[in-house]
């Protein structure tokens, strides 16, 4: 009877796959181009525990214009803060990358011309889902990313956007940055 408990135990033991492997890289700065920044951004990721985290980022975009006619001009800028959660279903260094949050976006703009001036400021939220694949080393190193996102808010369509109605657009990123 202990023979059949002693290999009951043992192959219980052989069968069961082996733990999941510690991430010691918890922290990450990446430059991110088109995703939840919009236009691109910075960012700063923390993993609370191997497959789960938090991140923020910024982007500051100045935009401008001049009429070659009539002498107009105007310019604009464009701050977004992206705030997302993310979770990764990893193998390794290998990750499939799930997230969902906001991004808030603070527009300024000016324009003249033909005797008139204007001005106006404004605060917006957009929502943001993504779904990608990540390449990020257990022990830091370079990490990339790679994926399609959803932009959920006010005025967004791949054609004809209605400014009153809430609308999807989809979107893309690319990242690359360091993990430690």
């Amino acid at each position: 009877m202990k023979r059949i408990a002693l290999a009951t135990v043992a192959v219980a033991l052989c069968a069961t796959p082996a733990l999941a492997q510690r991430r010691d890289a918890s922290n990450s700065l990446f430059i991110e181009g088109g995703g939840p920044g919009l236009l691109y951004s910075v960012n700063y990721e923390l993993l609370l525990d191997d497959d789960s985290g938090i991140r923020v980022g910024f982007s500051y975009q100045p935009l401008s214009a001049a009429a070659t006619s009539g002498g107009g001009s105007g310019k604009a800028s464009v701050i977004t803060v992206p705030i997302l959660a993310t979770y990764l279903a990893s193998s390794g260094s290998n990750a499939l990358e799930l997230g969902g949050g906001a991004t808030l976006i603070r527009s300024d703009g000016a324009a003249s011309g033909n005797g008139l001036a204007v001005s106006s400021a404004g605060t917006n939220v957009l929502g943001t889902a993504i779904l990608g694949y990540r390449r990020q080393p257990l022990e830091g190193g370079i990490q990339l990313r790679i994926g399609l996102e959803a932009l959920v808010g006010k005025g967004l369509a791949l054609s004809n956007p209605d400014p009153n109605k809430v609308g999807i657009l989809p979107w893309m990123y690319l990242s690359i940055g360091f993990s430690i």
